[in-house]
């Protein structure tokens, strides 16, 4: 299997991160439940984002 270069696994983490927010508004979203939603552990997250807060950040510049 192709390994997912880190742009495209950065643009799958913040595309799943606002599926979560569209259908579970004002719910808890964890770093696990991400995590598991994207297929990956909590720890390729943070290889991608530094803190839960910068994935919030570039959930907003990738939208915009």
């Amino acid at each position: 299997m192709p390994a997912v270069k880190k742009t495209n696994r950065r643009a799958q983490i913040l595309q799943a991160l606002a599926g979560m927010l569209e259908t579970s508004p004002g719910q808890r979203i964890t770093t696990a439940k991400l995590a598991e939603k994207v297929g990956v552990s909590e720890a390729a997250l943070y290889r991608h984002f530094p803190s839960k807060a910068r994935m919030f950040e570039g959930l907003i510049e990738f939208i915009e």
